[in-house]
């Protein structure tokens, strides 16, 4: 060999070397002639050299293989090393020698794995969005029939989000726990030009305090150990043209409500070891179950902030203080569940009666989950009855009057409680007298004879 061939070899030898694909290049009887370092990493080939051996017997039926025998290349086809389940694309050529007898194949491929699983990935994800377009592209209207009410302080609510969602304003939604405060963000978010976009939401309570920055804002990449390579898009990355609903929002750090402020100020968010702010388009619903002035006056949230957030305030009202929609929303729930559970069922005279007089603390939520309660416990078909119901809310039915009670003062004011009962029966069962004499247990001629005294016909 002259010193030109050897000097030429050494240059080949150190481009294919400091390749990022893999290439194995095999004589006619397939014994390996050469392969580079990005051959074992790319397939996981730890702790062995093959130079010599036969690819027919370490790894039989290979696609250079059939490059020896037919002579033909292969471009561009990918296929799976079985060994260690790596996705690859190669070229695979045939080598003549100088007489054009062939003297080997080469066959240099890349990784594709990852590549792979990306795009699978992808398209479960354009599956989903088109679910989610679908879903989306409902009448605005319809949003509307998920908050169930006919009582003058749920139709106000429902008058305000109407205002409301078809603006950029940033809402405050409040009322206690279980009151459906997110259920009003995501018909305002439905009802609005943002629909098509994400809703993004986030329990500003639920998230560790070491990772609220992070999870709100995002990461650069590399910016600190155990981060994610290419780094992290935030909450409000994510929401980036749709909206942000901050539940809780009364429980965030004083050092993120600053952050916060600064979005709803500049449009702009910084991540975490990021050098540049990022413009986001994000329009925010908020939502706490606390007096955010009273924390305010204690110096526990910005004043700032506060009326930052405190643009456009919708109240949802308690349940206790809507009890005419009770029933309704009772009847809504009884029909999911007993789709859910296949069962066919309605409630009994005491049923109605407890459901009404009892107070809900826990509100809708509450509620709904009694009767899911009830739905389960119930035979298949037939009435659901008190005994179906959790063992605090019979034990309420059972313990008769309470202490505390100025009886007195009820029989004074009999007559016009009686009006009041017989009016708020009436709205229940949507003037249905028969169905509403049945709730208040009274009789025909009784029914019709208050109806008369209290001028209610």
């Amino acid at each position: 060999m002259d010193l030109v061939t050897e000097k030429k070899e050494l240059i080949y030898k150190t481009v294919l070397d400091h390749m990022h694909e893999g290439v194995i290049l095999i004589d006619t009887s397939t014994k390996v002639v050469y392969v580079n370092d990005s051959y074992y990493q790319i397939l996981g080939i730890k702790n062995k050299s093959i130079i010599g051996e036969f690819l027919d017997d370490i790894q039989p039926g290979t696609n250079v293989s059939k490059v020896i025998k037919n002579g033909k290349p292969l471009i561009n086809v990918e296929f799976t090393f079985i060994q260690t389940n790596v996705r690859v694309v190669a070229n695979i050529l045939p080598i003549f020698n100088e007489d054009n007898s062939l003297f080997g194949a080469i066959s240099v491929f890349r990784d594709v794995t990852e590549v792979r699983n990306l795009i699978q990935e992808i398209e479960h994800l354009k599956g989903y969005t088109e679910y989610l377009k679908e879903r989306l592209e409902v009448n605005s209207n319809a949003a509307f029939s998920s908050m169930v009410g006919e009582h003058p302080s749920i139709i106000q609510v429902k008058e305000k989000v109407k205002k409301v969602a078809n603006t950029d304003t940033t809402v405050l939604v409040t009322g206690e726990s279980g009151t459906g405060k997110e259920v009003v963000a995501t018909i305002i978010h439905e009802a609005s030009n943002r629909k098509n976009r994400p809703l993004i939401k986030v329990n500003c309570a639920a998230i560790p305090e070491s990772l609220l920055e992070s999870e709100f804002f995002g990461y650069a990449d590399g910016a600190f150990t155990g981060s994610k390579r290419g780094g992290k898009l935030g909450k409000f990355e994510l929401a980036n043209k749709g909206t942000i609903f901050l539940d809780e929002v009364g429980d965030m750090k004083p050092n993120l409500q600053a952050k916060l402020l600064r979005v709803l100020q500049e449009k702009k968010i910084e991540r975490v070891g990021g050098e540049a702010p990022i413009d986001v388009d994000v329009r925010i619903i908020a939502a706490t179950n606390c007096n955010l002035y009273e924390k305010v006056k204690k110096k526990e949230f910005r004043e700032d902030l506060y009326y930052r957030l405190f643009v456009f305030p919708i109240e949802v009202p308690a349940l206790r203080k809507r009890k005419t929609d009770i029933l309704t929303l009772a009847i809504k729930f009884l029909e999911e569940f007993s789709l859910k559970y296949n069962k066919q069922l309605s409630f009994s005279a005491d049923v109605t009666k407890l459901l009404i007089s009892y107070e809900w603390p826990g509100n809708v939520r509450e509620l709904k989950n009694v009767v899911e309660h009830a739905v389960v416990m119930s035979e298949q078909s037939g009435r659901i009855i008190v005994a179906n119901f959790p063992s605090y809310l019979k034990e309420i039915r059972s313990g008769g009057q309470q202490d505390g009670i100025d009886h007195l003062h009820l029989y004074r004011n009999f007559a016009q409680i009686e009006k009041s009962a017989m009016e708020e029966a009436l709205i229940v069962t949507k003037y249905n007298r028969s169905e509403a004499m049945k709730l208040l247990g009274m009789s025909r001629n009784k029914f019709y004879k208050k109806i008369k005294e209290y001028q209610l016909d």
